[in-house]
């Protein structure tokens, strides 16, 4: 069947249009004309310049792009009950210069008025196909009072999918998911038509409010524009094993175009803390900076521990060969394996001031601490120059990184701090003394020798006693004390005065 009636673009209007699209301005149509086609309906010819009748002309109430279709411009007007008395065979729409740019024709109608005895207000509407929309300008007089009851509705809810203040959602996802078909979220069980809050897929422009659906999901209405998706858009969930009765904020920030733009939600449920001077209470936590951070970071009771020189660990190493990274730095090594070998972790990858604690076991014999960066330096090397040092049993040395080595800096050994006592240092070292009664010479043997009296060290020797040095307390000058012999677990004091006991005291070195 042939269309009988039906819109067209008049010549004059293509023309204007083209320019339009072609020079990337638009085509601005203010009014709609209605008239009675001569006492005939007319058919649409592009030629026309007006109307066959006009019997009313005014602004449009209504100018916008046909939802369904992209390619329609849908113009409206509303004319009231008290304007009438004419049949309405054929429209036409003008542009602000007063040409006519689209004609149409319609089915026989009459408008009565008030006067007549009957009125109604009556839509007339233009629905018209063009070629590129964006070059009508949508745009009306905001002076018309009158709207049809669609417009109205559709205008309200358009303000409201604009607010930033969105509907509930039932459920918020905790994990990236697959947006089709009904699924359980957060312990929910999702029925067609629920809203869903995705706020964390993996590729995040494809965050946003959702409505759970057998099939694919699609984004909610008031949530489907760019205009309805802002920053500070907030929602609230209603139900959800850790999610319920929580509330989220977009914070993305600036323009923002749906499927391009990644959309980041966070949780405001217990609100905002201001920036200025917030006050906490409960218990508020926040990341601890890196190990070695020097910045302007909040420094939690994590770092504050490490700072305070707290050790950030006890290490048990066992093995004949351990390597030590940075994470060892600020820790306590204890090694407890005879002979194994140590290796402090590179100086120069680690901040100038860090320091590593190293003891060796009791029992012990000794461990090797290696410096990959040169010759250790400090109060502890054993050997000027070296790039190791030992620590014997039951002692411990301190190393400070440079920057560019290793300092041996500190340490200490066990020890016993009495009359006769001992002390270990981190060397290996070993220093004893003493304090013994010396009995005298009383010639009874028939010699004028003196006595000799044999003293045990407070603690033996594990490898060697180097040197032994005695001597008496008072002034006596004719009496000698003199050491004769010592091993690692003794020596061997003579003394030469005859007829008195004397104290003898004494020192020894070994290791």
């Amino acid at each position: 069947m042939a269309v009988t009636y039906y819109a067209l673009l008049t010549t004059i209007g293509a023309g204007k249009l083209a320019n339009a699209t072609a020079l990337g301005t638009t085509l601005k149509i203010t009014q709609l004309a209605v008239g009675d086609g001569g006492g005939n309906v007319p058919t649409p010819d592009a030629s026309r310049t007006q109307l066959v009748n006009e019997v009313r002309r005014a602004p449009l109430n209504r100018l916008s792009v046909d939802p369904a279709n992209s390619s329609q411009i849908i113009a409206e007007q509303v004319i009231p009950e008290d304007v009438g008395g004419w049949w309405i065979r054929e429209m036409g729409l003008y542009d602000e210069a007063g040409a006519l740019i689209a004609y149409a024709n319609c089915a026989p109608s009459y408008k009565p008025q008030l006067a007549e005895g009957s009125g109604r207000t009556q839509t007339v509407r233009i629905v018209l196909i063009v070629s590129n929309a964006a070059s009508v300008e949508l745009k009306i007089d905001p002076s018309v009072v009158l709207a049809t009851r669609e417009y109205v509705d559709n205008s309200i809810v358009s303000a409201m999918n604009r607010l930033d203040c969105k509907q509930s959602v039932r459920v918020a996802t905790t994990a990236s998911v697959t947006l089709i078909g009904l699924q359980t979220l957060d312990g929910i069980a999702l029925t067609a038509g629920d809203r869903v809050l995705v706020k964390n897929q993996s590729n995040a422009v494809d965050n946003g409010i959702y409505v759970a659906a057998t099939t694919a999901w699609k984004r909610s209405t008031d949530a489907d524009e760019n205009s309805e998706v802002t920053p500070g858009l907030t929602v609230v969930v209603e139900s959800g094993t850790s999610q319920a009765d929580s509330i989220w904020q977009l914070v993305t920030d600036g323009a923002i175009v749906l499927g391009t733009t990644a959309l980041t939600f966070q949780n405001i449920t217990n609100g905002l803390a201001k920036l200025l001077s917030p006050v906490f209470s409960g218990t508020p936590t926040a990341p601890t900076p890196a190990q070695f951070d020097n910045d302007t970071s909040i420094a939690t009771t994590e770092f504050v521990q490490r700072s305070q020189g707290n050790m950030a660990g006890f290490v048990t190493y066992s093995a004949s060969n351990v390597w030590l990274a940075a994470v060892d730095v600020g820790k306590y090594i204890y090694c407890v394996t005879n002979g194994m070998v140590v290796t402090l972790p590179d100086a120069t990858a680690v901040p100038a001031g860090s320091r590593i604690y190293i003891q060796a076991a009791v029992g012990v014999s000794s461990i090797i601490v290696n410096n990959v960066n040169g010759n250790l330096a400090g109060t502890n090397d054993k050997v000027t120059g070296a790039d190791y040092i030992s620590l014997g049993g039951d002692t411990s040395s301190e190393f400070i990184s440079s920057g560019s080595s290793w300092y041996a800096t500190g340490g200490s050994g066990a020890g016993l701090l009495a009359s006769n006592g001992y002390q270990k240092l981190p060397s290996g070292l070993i220093i004893q003394w003493g304090i013994v009664y010396a009995q005298a010479n009383d010639g009874n043997d028939g010699t004028t020798a003196g006595v000799d009296v044999p003293i045990l060290f407070p603690l033996a020797f594990p490898s060697a006693c180097f040197v032994v040095t005695a001597s008496h307390f008072g002034h006596r000058p004719n009496t000698t004390v003199c050491v004769r012999s010592f091993t690692k677990t003794s020596f061997v004091a003579e003394n030469s005065d005859s007829g008195t006991t004397r104290v003898i005291s004494y020192i020894a070195i070994g290791s």
